[in-house]
C-alpha cells in the first residue's frame, strides 16, 4: 500500500511539473509571435510611408515636366490681316479705306519668373525685331483744304473714283503715269519692331490666354503711282490670344501717327513750280501727317 502511494505522489508530481513546463513554453511562444508581429507591422508601416514619399516626389516631377511643357512655347510667329482706316490730321481732310492688308510679324515672349504663380499666372514682356505690314489703300473722302495746306483744294473736293492723279489741284493729269493711262494706285509699306508687358493665364491643359500692350517704332513708305513718301513714327498695340499647344489666335488694336516726307520720281527740271507740285502729288504738300487705328486678326505658330 505505502509502494503504491508513494509511486501515485511521484507520478502526479510529474503530471503537475509537465503541465507547468507546457504552460511556459506556450507562454513563451505567445510572447516571441506577437513579437514578430509587431516587427512585422513595423516594418510594413515604415514601407508604405516610403512608398508614398516616393509617389509623392513621382507626382511633383510629373507636374513640373507638364509645367514645362505647357509654358516652353515663348517664340512665335504671326500672320494678320487688319482693316485700319487711315486719314490726315493736317492740310486737306482726306481719308483712305483698306482695300487689302497683310502683316507678318516674329516674336518672342520673356517671362520675369520661372514658376507661374497661382500655379497659372506668368507676367513677362514680348519683344522682337521684325514687324512686316502691307495694305492698299482707296481714298474714300475728300474735303477741302485748311490753312495749313499749301495749295488750295477744289469744293466740294475731286471723285474719289477719278484717280489719285487727279486729285492734283492745278494739274489732274500732270503725273507721268497719268499721261500713259498707268495708275497704280496707293501701296503703304512699314517695318517695325515690337516691345511690351504681357500678361498669360493658363486654366486648363495647354490652353494659354493672353493679354499685352506693345509699343511700335516704325518706318513706313507710302507709294503713290509715281510719288514715294517716307516717314518714322511709334505706333500702339493692345491685344489678346489664345493658344493651344502650338497654334494661336489672337486680335489686337493698332493706332498710331507718322509724319511723312514726300519725294517724287517725275523729270521736271524745266518748271520749278511744276516740279514742286508734280512732288506734291495727292497730298498738295511735301510734308503730311496720318493717323491709322483698326483692328488687326491673326493665326500664330508658336515654339
Amino acid at each position: 500500500m505505502g509502494i503504491k502511494r508513494f509511486a501515485a505522489g511521484v507520478a502526479l508530481s510529474f503530471l503537475v511539473l509537465s503541465a507547468a513546463q507546457a504552460q511556459e513554453i506556450k507562454a513563451d511562444s505567445i510572447d516571441s509571435g506577437t513579437g514578430h508581429r509587431n516587427e512585422r507591422s513595423d516594418s510594413l508601416r515604415i514601407l508604405s510611408d516610403e512608398l508614398k514619399q516616393l509617389k509623392s516626389q513621382l507626382d511633383a516631377g510629373e507636374k513640373e515636366r507638364q509645367m514645362e511643357t505647357v509654358w516652353k512655347r515663348k517664340k512665335y510667329w504671326k500672320l494678320g490681316f487688319g482693316i485700319p482706316s487711315i486719314e490726315r490730321t493736317d492740310g486737306e481732310a482726306m481719308t483712305w479705306k483698306t482695300e487689302f492688308a497683310v502683316s507678318l510679324q516674329r516674336g518672342k515672349t520673356a517671362y520675369f519668373h520661372s514658376k507661374p504663380l497661382w500655379g497659372m499666372v506668368k507676367f513677362g514682356i514680348d519683344y522682337g525685331f521684325m514687324d512686316l505690314s502691307y495694305a492698299k489703300l482707296k481714298l474714300k473722302t475728300a474735303g477741302t483744304a485748311t490753312a495749313s495746306s499749301s495749295i488750295p483744294a477744289t469744293s466740294p473736293g475731286p471723285n474719289p473714283d477719278e484717280g489719285f492723279d487727279e486729285i492734283v489741284s492745278d494739274d489732274p493729269s500732270g503725273s507721268l503715269l497719268s499721261l500713259a493711262g498707268v495708275d497704280l494706285g496707293m501701296h503703304k509699306f512699314e517695318y517695325g519692331l515690337h516691345v511690351g508687358p504681357s500678361i498669360s493665364v493658363n486654366p486648363w491643359k495647354h490652353l494659354i490666354v493672353a493679354a499685352y500692350f506693345h509699343a511700335l517704332p516704325t518706318a513706313s513708305g507710302i507709294l503713290e503711282n509715281d510719288s514715294f513718301s517716307y516717314g518714322f513714327g511709334c505706333a500702339l498695340s493692345a491685344g489678346a490670344s489664345v493658344s493651344y499647344k502650338a497654334i494661336s489666335v489672337g486680335v489686337e488694336g493698332v493706332w498710331g501717327s507718322i509724319k511723312y516726307k514726300q519725294a517724287s520720281f517725275e523729270d521736271d527740271e524745266g518748271d520749278e513750280s511744276s516740279s514742286e507740285e508734280g512732288s506734291a502729288g495727292l497730298f498738295g504738300t511735301k510734308d503730311f501727317r496720318l493717323k491709322q487705328k483698326g483692328p488687326r486678326f491673326y493665326i500664330a505658330l508658336r515654339f
